[in-house]
């Protein structure tokens, strides 16, 4: 199988527009002595958009459709490092909004497979430590408590850490690699500025990533879940749903436009009778029977007027409509002061491309919108 086909075209595109190859990466692909199919490069090129990676304009040359690209400032930053697009958007943003300890934990835990030797459902009828650890409505935060909680106990020795996982019903070899993980991450956001490496140096020791994160000023909001559940949104927008009742006793549906979608076994939010928000983010969807989501985190709306789609504001109706379904109730100066807030953090992302470190007005405008 020609390599073209087998390696993901996301960074192949951004390798070609940063490398300033082209403007077009479909002319530009379809000169190669095996190029990959039109599909594949306009779904690699639909990702990038989804992403905020670049922007697209789309043409006809010679009978043939074709597309001119051009980098947003996350594009060019993502495309310094060898990672899926959406998890490197993560990483980005988990760093600028300082929450990095738990984005990395999150990143890492979804590269890898599953850490739970058995699904959360058996998990919850067990010990009351166990309790304790699963978050109430985010898969994501409870790898990350979980994770934690294992990082606590290996600092001491490995066998405590081996120790930890018998007793919570996790994989010792697939935590490591976790960790081995968040440090590569780390690694990479360290090469391109976005962690400063401290006295020279990202590694400490097998079960520490980046010093100790937990206080480091790069994961001072770590403790906001909306926060981290935010730049999870972000990560993986448009991959959200709609949580509804028909009435109080019945079961919670989600809907992603007019698709019927589930919470798959392993998620603490299956069977669940109510939620704390109508919104759902999830990492991805897949059929066994029926279309499932697995690891999902509720969201807030302000989550998606920040890190949703294109905003459509509906001033007499004091609501706005994202990517033409998402609806929600807010006032018609909110939505123009987050479509704002959105040119500001790609401003922000701009000027680190020279500046490579934040500037003092740039850490202003972060801890506003965390604030919020």
């Amino acid at each position: 199988v020609p390599e073209l086909r087998r390696i993901p075209l996301e960074e192949v595109c951004l390798s070609v527009l940063a490398g300033n190859l082209a403007t077009s990466c479909m002319a530009f692909l379809r000169q190669a002595p095996q190029p990959p199919d039109d599909d594949m490069v306009t779904a690699a090129l639909d990702v990038l958009i989804e992403v905020g990676a670049i922007h697209r304009k789309k043409m006809v040359r010679e009978e043939k459709y074709t597309s001119e690209e051009t980098l947003t400032p996350l594009g060019l930053h993502l495309s310094k490092i060898p990672v899926d697009v959406r998890l490197g958007k993560m990483l980005i943003l988990g760093a600028l909004f300082k929450c990095l300890d738990k984005i990395l934990t999150i990143a890492a835990s979804l590269s890898t497979k599953s850490p739970f030797a058995q699904q959360i459902d058996r998990l919850q009828n067990t010990t009351a430590r166990d309790k304790l650890l699963i978050h109430e409505s985010s898969d994501f935060l409870t790898l990350c408590n979980f994770f934690e909680a294992f990082q606590h106990a290996a600092r001491a020795s490995d066998r405590d850490g081996r120790t930890f996982c018998d007793k919570q019903l996790l994989n010792h070899s697939v935590m490591l690699e976790i960790s081995a993980m968040r440090q590569h991450f780390a690694d990479l956001l360290g090469s391109i500025g976005f962690v400063t490496r401290p006295h020279g140096n990202l590694h400490t020791s097998q079960h520490e990533t980046f010093v100790d994160l937990k206080d480091s000023p790069y994961s001072k909001s770590s403790k906001l879940d909306n926060v981290v559940t935010s730049i999870v949104c972000a990560g993986f927008y448009p991959n959200v749903a709609r949580a509804t009742k028909e009435s109080p006793d019945a079961p919670i549906a989600l809907y992603h436009k007019k698709q019927r979608l589930h919470f798959h076994s392993t998620s603490v939010n299956c069977n669940k009778k109510n939620l704390p928000s109508s919104w759902i983010v999830f990492h991805e969807k897949f059929a066994t029977g029926r279309v499932s989501v697995s690891n999902t985190g509720m969201v807030k709306p302000f989550s998606l007027l920040l890190f949703g789609g294109k905003i459509i504001v509906k001033h007499s109706e004091r609501g706005v409509i994202i990517d033409d379904w998402i609806e929600l109730s807010c006032a018609a100066k909110t939505s123009v002061m987050f479509r704002e807030l959105r040119n500001e953090i790609d401003f922000v992302l701009k000027d680190m491309i020279e500046r490579v470190k934040m500037s003092d007005v740039g850490e202003s405008l972060i801890d506003g919108i965390v604030d919020l």
